[in-house]
């Protein structure tokens, strides 16, 4: 198990615990994590000012606050 502090936002905050071998992207497309959030579809997770990779494991995070954010538009 993996305890890890989600923040969107200035003030939306939740801490969850998740269970073992799940991927970053099954986190940020949870939708009731969004939900608590008030956070968009289509975030990106962002640690210590760099992107997270989608496949990497939720226990590489265990005991850290990870940051959404709303994915830029890829419109030219």
């Amino acid at each position: 198990m993996a305890t890890v502090t989600i923040r969107y936002g200035v003030t939306n905050t939740v801490t969850r615990e998740f269970s073992d071998g799940l991927a970053i992207s099954d986190l940020v497309s949870d939708r009731n994590i969004l939900g608590s959030l008030n956070a968009p579809e289509g975030c990106v997770a962002i640690y210590n000012g760099n992107s997270i990779e989608s496949s990497a494991s939720v226990e590489d995070y265990d005991g850290l606050q990870i940051t959404l954010e709303k994915q830029a538009s890829s419109k030219a």
